[in-house]
């Protein structure tokens, strides 16, 4: 804590001083964006969109896609129970706390264009990323998969025309130790390549008590290489292959007196031999996910008027866990672990995109259309166990493999029609076809529920799903002047149902329901005072119907929980971009969102539980406990939107100055939120360790660039600078606490 203050008041000292010696830097900046599916200005773009080029992702301390949460209006979300290597994202209110793979998601996550359809490992680590946008709203109609909540827009930078590129090295709080590379290699003016790495490892910050690990540490290694064609001026062929090793986990943990973070559970590797079944059962303690993934882009110029791109695309993630989603018994002292999930994956999607981008002959009318195509399948052995209290023994829940499938079609148009001087209007469409199949066995040999595709068809529960959604957009645009313009829109989304695949009865594989949205805007993009203030505000009004959430259903006058469509979900709320040069070299930005989420048309199964609730706070429901638990509390009470916040602020300013043949840019920047839920179904606020509280977050840097060593930086900062220890997420009576304070110190050499 005290090298944390340090390191902080450095920075503050350094930034005091920068007032006298600011330097020409310009007004603001030009930011180029794709979020319709072609290059324009953000300024032009009538969606609410934040973007950050690599140089503002560096000074936000933005290094893996986790470290975008309250950097983005109206953007919550958490690292999954146990798997650091996956992020539960919410945008407005709507995202997905649960990982498997029969869960689509609301917030989708896109490389070069190429959609990642697993929550498993979205949580990667950045490296030669050109810029990120995050879009807020549904995505119905450009983008690969129908979202409810919005998009991350991730985009790398390309091979260069001239020999370059970069190394970097660090170190930092817990033993971490960094390494980047990247380094552009054209062959001839036709065939260019680019080569980039990446190495992160640190030594955890949580001690387990029964061992003296370190565990919830980190051991990540990533290749990419790049290889460009330009056989013609007017065809460009992109191939891409990448590699990532990510070792990430997220255990429960606590304060001890100290306030050190330590874990209580004494599993270890070994601990599930004999209990499950199979490979998975030797894992060692952690989380580990692999991926491989191959892009393929071809764009050819057809004529002036109109190009083709075609985007090929195939991920292979092998996700492995060993983990524990609670704590230690207190009764006991040989627990071994509370619930621990063993997990051993295999997805894999494959994706085909033709893109047809045009102007009309008069130029007032830009359009852009195409076909879409992905298919993924997903093989998942898994286990659960529970502890006895008493004995500290191992009761098995389910072991079980399951297999599901995803074929889907779509095909989108839009149009951007001049209509008349200054005004633009809208349209687009796109007609969604899928097909989902489901199967599920217990393992052989294995103890647990006799969990089986036949047993679940026999209960009347549909082992395939079928959809067809169209989901148009309308919007009208008005330049008020060439700075200013303001818009109004309406557009469509949906998200995919699914089954509940954590469920160990076979007559309780209930398939939930598509989750689809309807989301208004009206909002307003301006450059002012000589392109040094930039407001970019958009108001929103939303109704989701049949959200997806976690709920008590009744199955033959048995309540379990599981995942179903309990109400729908309005929202509504203001969110703003700013960004403010008020003199050469300083630069300050604001991000503020504001909601109003509530649940509505709530089903009346869940209305009648709250009446029994009311009436029999002790907690039974026809005769078993059900109470205080999912979306109904103990006193009856509904619950309360998950990861909603009322407000969400993120400030951040920094200032380039030279002295002495020293280029210093200090930065600092403050997040703030008011308390939210953080239980998987957002718990009614009466039930407790299920809330946020507020949160206030500092982070600050300082970079140094030297005349004499061109090309030479040294960068020190500090990410969650007080040390908070701020929980993000619940599960039952435990809360998981969001990553510490940590420093790093950089070097970095460009060429």
């Amino acid at each position: 804590m005290r090298t944390l203050n340090a390191c902080i008041a450095s920075i503050l000292v350094a930034s005091s001083a920068a007032a006298s010696h600011a330097q020409d830097q310009g007004g603001l900046e030009e930011v180029t964006v794709t979020a319709q599916r072609r290059s324009q200005s953000l300024q032009d773009v009538p969606i609410a969109i934040t973007a950050f080029t690599s140089e503002q992702l560096a000074a936000r301390q933005v290094f893996d896609t986790y470290d975008l949460v309250r950097n983005i209006p109206n953007l919550t979300g958490n690292a999954n129970v146990g798997v650091g290597t996956s992020s539960s994202l919410y945008v407005r209110g709507l995202g997905n706390a649960e990982s498997i793979a029969t869960f689509d998601l609301p917030v989708g996550t896109y490389v070069d264009d190429v959609y990642i359809s697993r929550q498993n490992h979205n949580n990667f680590s950045m490296f030669d990323v050109e810029r990120i946008e995050v879009l807020r709203g549904p995505q119905g109609t450009l983008f690969g998969r129908n979202t409810t909540g919005g998009a991350i827009n991730v985009v790398m930078k390309k091979p260069g025309t001239e020999y370059q590129g970069y190394v970097e090295a660090g170190v930092g709080r817990f033993g971490l130790v960094t390494a980047r590379g990247s380094v552009d290699l054209p062959i001839s003016d036709t065939l260019l390549t680019k080569f980039s790495a990446y190495r992160v490892t640190d030594d955890g910050y949580a001690k387990q008590l029964s061992t003296g690990r370190m565990l919830n540490d980190r051991d990540a290694t990533g290749f990419r290489a790049d290889v460009r064609l330009v056989p013609t001026d007017d065809v460009t062929v992109d191939f891409v292959a990448e590699y990532v090793d990510d070792r990430n986990t997220n255990f429960l943990n606590v304060l001890d007196a100290n306030e050190n973070r330590i874990i209580n559970n004494k599993l270890t590797q070994g601990s599930l031999v004999g209990v499950f079944t199979g490979a998975k059962a030797a894992l060692d303690v952690g989380n580990e996910a692999v991926t491989r993934a191959y892009t393929l882009s071809v764009q050819s110029i057809i004529n002036e008027n109109i190009s083709l791109t075609s985007i090929t695309g195939y991920r292979k993630t092998d996700h492995d866990f060993l983990v524990d989603s609670g704590g230690e018994l207190p009764r006991v002292t040989t627990t071994r672990g509370f619930t621990p999930l063993n997990n051993m994956g295999d997805h894999a999607q494959f994706s085909q995109e033709i893109k047809l981008n045009g102007k009309s002959p008069q130029r007032n009318m830009t359009w852009v259309a195409g076909l879409y195509f992905m298919n993924e399948d997903n093989s998942t052995d898994f286990a659960n166990a529970n502890t006895v209290a008493t004995t500290g023994v191992f009761s098995v829940a389910a072991d079980r493999t399951m297999k599901n499938d995803l074929k889907t079609y779509a095909i989108y148009a839009q149009a951007d029609h001049v209509i008349a001087e200054k005004v633009t209007f809208t349209t687009g469409l796109r007609y969604t076809s899928e097909t989902k199949t489901f199967g599920i066995e217990r393992n052989p040999g294995a103890t647990g529920a006799a969990l089986s595709s036949t047993a679940i068809a026999a209960a009347g529960i549909p082992l395939e799903l079928d959809e067809d959604v169209w989901t148009p957009r309308v919007a009208l645009q008005y330049d008020l002047s060439d700075d200013v313009m303001v818009f109004a829109s309406a557009t469509r989304g949906f998200k995919s149902g699914g089954w509940p695949a954590r469920a160990t009865v076979n007559n309780a594989f209930i398939p939930f329901a598509p989750e689809k949205v309807w989301s208004y805007e009206i909002g307003t993009r301006a450059d002012l005072f000589g392109d040094r203030l930039r407001i970019n505000a958009t108001a929103f009004y939303a109704i989701t119907d049949d959200i997806q959430i976690p709920a008590r259903i009744d199955i033959n006058g048995v309540q379990i929980s599981t995942t179903t469509n309990p109400a729908d979900l309005r929202n509504s709320g203001l969110e703003i971009d700013a960004v403010w040069v008020p003199v050469d070299g300083l630069n300050i930005t604001a991000g503020i969102g504001l909601q109003d989420a509530k649940y509505v048309a709530i089903n009346q199964r869940v209305l009648d539980q709250a009446a029994v609730c009311r009436a029999n706070p002790a907690g039974l429901y026809q005769g078993a406990p059900a109470c205080n638990a999912n979306f109904v509390d103990q006193f009856g009470n509904i619950a309360t939107p998950v990861r909603s916040p009322d407000y969400t602020v993120s400030l951040s300013a920094s200032y380039e100055f030279t002295v002495g043949g020293i280029t210093l840019t200090p930065n600092l920047g403050v997040n703030a939120s008011d308390e939210y839920a953080i239980g998987t179904t957002g718990s009614p606020q009466s039930t407790n360790g299920t809330w946020s509280g507020k949160q206030t977050y500092i982070n600050a840097g300082l970079n140094l660039k030297f005349a004499a060593i061109e090309g030479l930086s040294v960068t020190v900062d500090c990410r969650n600078c007080e040390d908070k220890a701020y929980p993000t997420s619940a599960l039952g009576p435990f809360q998981f606490l969001d990553r510490p304070g940590s420093w790093s110190a950089r070097v970095r050499y460009k060429f």
